[in-house]
């Protein structure tokens, strides 16, 4: 049985999609080691797939402040040397990163034992780590369309969306809808801000509730680790009452994004992926000091997919508007989910776990 590492702890963004590959590969017959982090998020998430060895993995990104930079030193050399004595334990036949803070210390250590090693990038501007990454690397998976900004030889690049977990996929509103607390037949607003929560978002959706129920359209927010969670009833215009919950994680995402009409969402990479396999439209407020924003190109794209609409945070104000026009549009709604089936045709995970193969020979 031929076994693989798969570095991608850190944030339910790389976290995810590695889970997603590990399916893909242990449906063909591959055992599978995924390198996490300490941090919650990720015991959270890793707690449902206990079909897979982890190993968790100290590290921090890297920084210009010097005490952080010592800091990022001493965890890549410490992270080298973990990853050389699980590659000698474990002789895994490829070594495959997510980016982040856990990506670089296993291609280092891949490229060592002269295995193939091989990253995927989600976001359409590629980061720190993928850039310098590709200098060595066999393999380096990108969005469609995007232009790396240094020459990488085009045999070790394939154009590739983001793999999602075999669970996240769209069911019956109505039965998401109850199972979540909310009426079964009232439309319905999801607000995200990814794993980490985006309190922008939060105290929006939170200041929104009277005027959204007014409206008719209830309410169900993900606040984020430490967030607060609670459950309201507010009157509608024709004197119904319309209910808003507020939770700071769910291990059900199927659920969550089905239940929705909408979203108002963070515009990360795994985000957009699962609300594509949900197809569920969006107003993406990209967070605005992700690295090179990088998520202002994801949202960017998203729009111009034709899958809804990005909207910056100083203009916050609008987004009531915003989301009221759209939600009273049912013919836009539809035409927006058709653009997700559209984009999201090809199975990232198979695509990648059969590239894989073929590389690891």
């Amino acid at each position: 049985m031929k076994k693989i590492l798969i570095a991608c702890g850190g944030t339910g963004g790389h976290l995810s999609p590695g889970i997603a590959l590990a399916e893909a590969l242990q449906g063909r017959g591959w055992s599978c080691v995924l390198l996490i982090s300490n941090k919650q998020v990720d015991s959270r998430l890793v707690a449902k797939y206990s079909q897979f060895q982890y190993e968790a993995l100290a590290g921090s990104a890297f920084s210009a402040n010097p005490v952080r930079l010592l800091r990022f030193a001493v965890n890549l050399v410490k992270g080298v040397s973990r990853c050389s004595k699980l590659i000698r334990q474990e002789r895994p036949a490829a070594v495959v990163g997510f980016g982040g803070f856990m990506t670089m210390p296993a291609m280092l250590a891949g490229r060592r034992a002269g295995l193939p090693t091989v990253v995927h990038e989600a976001n359409r501007v590629p980061g720190r780590v993928t850039r310098i990454t590709s200098r060595f690397i066999d393999r380096l998976y990108l969005p469609d369309g995007v232009s790396f900004v240094r020459k990488v030889e085009e045999d070790r690049i394939r154009f590739l969306g983001m793999p999602v977990r075999s669970e996240i996929r769209s069911i019956q509103k109505a039965e998401a809808r109850e199972k979540l607390g909310l009426s079964a037949d009232k439309r319905t607003l999801l607000v995200m801000g990814g794993s980490q929560g985006a309190q922008a978002l939060n105290q929006w959706a939170a200041n929104s509730l009277a005027v959204l129920a007014e409206n008719g359209v209830q309410v169900f927010c993900l606040t984020g680790a430490g967030g607060a969670e609670s459950r309201s009833v507010h009157p509608s215009g024709k004197g119904e009452s319309v209910s808003a919950v507020f939770r700071n994680f769910s291990d059900d995402m199927s659920m969550v994004l089905s239940a929705a009409d909408l979203a108002v969402s963070r515009a990360g990479a795994g985000s957009i992926a699962e609300m594509m396999r949900c197809r569920l439209p969006g107003v993406l407020v990209p967070y605005p000091f992700s690295a090179d924003d990088h998520q202002v190109a994801n949202a960017r794209n998203f729009e111009s997919l034709g899958c809804g609409l990005q909207l910056n945070q100083d203009n916050l104000s609008e987004l009531l508007s915003i989301v009221l026009e759209a939600m009273g549009d049912p013919a836009r709604l539809e035409g927006y989910r058709e653009n997700l089936r559209k984009a999201d045709e090809r199975d990232a995970a198979l695509v990648m776990a059969r590239d894989l193969e073929e590389l690891a020979g």
